[in-house]
């Protein structure tokens, strides 16, 4: 399964689950975390358990759990996504000139 194939609420749980196992797997209680990131260990519980948290704070937690290179990538798809139909028969037409009005 693919991120392309959730939805933003389930794609944030499995996000939260997989720092939460990261964490774990280096052996670290929440308060380590937090004194590596200097995220509140109460936002890191609530993090875990409902994959809300700021972006800045996402980014710091990623960047400590050594994944943040991972990240530098993610709007650089070589796969084409489209959202329809006529998107993927255009997709080799050529753009319509844009001119200026004034």
């Amino acid at each position: 399964m693919s991120l392309n194939d959730w939805l933003p609420y389930d794609a944030k749980l499995e996000l939260a689950k997989a720092a939460k196992n990261a964490r774990l797997n280096l052996g670290w209680k929440r308060d380590t975390l937090s004194e590596k990131t200097g995220i509140p260990t109460s936002t890191l519980k609530r993090y875990e358990t409902t994959g809300e948290i700021s972006l800045d704070q996402f980014l710091k937690l990623v960047f400590v759990l050594g994944d943040l290179d991972k990240l530098k990538g993610i709007f650089d798809s070589e796969t084409t996504v489209f959202a329809t139909l006529d998107d993927m028969l255009n997709i080799n037409a050529r753009p319509k000139r844009k001119r200026g009005r004034l």
